[in-house]
């Protein structure tokens, strides 16, 4: 009977002390915060001018896509310049020629891009080199 009661007890005492370390741990509260370190606007770029040149023997095709680039904001010109022709395909580099400062004239060629195959043109710059 004795040793009932001990389990019993120990039991008891787990269960007490699970509850008011529930109890203590819901009533903790914590504001909201933020956290950070240093902070640079990041422009983005515009892209106007677009142009889908054809292959002149068989119009179905598309030689290059180009266009002219510029940021959005500020003086920084683009380095880097990669094109996707289709929401899951591969990544074309693109060649950049100085235009009217800070616009870069961009160029993406293709060998025989179908232009049925074309379903989405997502272009992606950065100012810095790939590493």
């Amino acid at each position: 009977m004795l040793r009932n009661f001990k389990i019993l007890f120990v039991v008891v005492v787990v269960v007490i002390i699970s509850v008011a370390s529930y109890a203590f741990a819901a009533a903790n509260t914590v504001p909201d915060s933020a956290a950070g370190y240093k902070s640079n606007v990041v422009p983005g770029y515009t892209v106007t001018n677009i142009v889908y040149d054809l292959d002149a023997t068989d119009p179905t095709l598309v030689d290059a896509i180009t266009f002219d680039i510029a940021p959005s904001s500020g003086t920084v010109i683009a380095a880097v310049v990669k094109l996707q022709t289709a929401t899951a395909g591969a990544w074309t580099s693109c060649t950049l020629v100085a235009g009217v400062a800070p616009s870069m004239a961009v160029t993406c060629t293709y060998g025989a891009l179908e232009l049925v195959n074309v379903t989405a043109l997502n272009i992606v710059a950065s100012s810095s080199l790939d590493p």
